[in-house]
């Protein structure tokens, strides 16, 4: 009878441990889009989009859900990633969106600032704004 009596005091110790006896609720993780809010529209992103504005260049492919493939200037696949809304803050305290390109295995790639039009056709890499891609329908050949 004792054996028993301490053997479920020990069960009901162990229980309320895992029952959350002290815990604190877990917030869930927010979401890019959560965190983004309207500027997080990756959809706006989707198209073809070749380095310089030329067709005969390099491009990367992005769907409206932000896929992303890329393919050299010879057309040859390089790789497939996700491209991401992620909030940054400035220094002074004012805050801005960048949408970065990773790849499948989680490497950052390249990153492009919120475009300030509502309609844009082009973009450019982050701060250095070095790498310049066009969209499909404003390409020369």
């Amino acid at each position: 009878m004792k054996r028993t009596l301490v053997l479920v005091t020990l069960l009901a110790v162990i229980a309320a441990a895992f029952i959350g006896c002290g815990q604190t609720e877990e917030r869930p993780a927010e979401k890019e889009e959560d965190i983004a809010g309207a500027a997080g529209d990756i959809s706006k992103f989707a198209g073809d989009w070749y380095v310089d504005g030329s067709l005969k260049n390099g491009h990367i492919s992005i769907d409206e859900s932000g896929h992303v493939e890329s393919y050299s200037f010879e057309d040859i696949f390089n790789y497939e990633g996700v491209l991401k809304c992620e909030k940054y803050e400035n220094p002074d305290g004012t805050t801005g969106y960048l949408y970065n390109i990773y790849d499948d295995g989680g490497e950052f790639v390249i990153g492009f600032y919120e475009p300030e039009e509502e309609d844009f056709y082009e973009i450019f890499s982050g701060q250095d704004g070095e790498v310049h891609y066009v969209r499909s329908d404003h390409c020369t050949e």
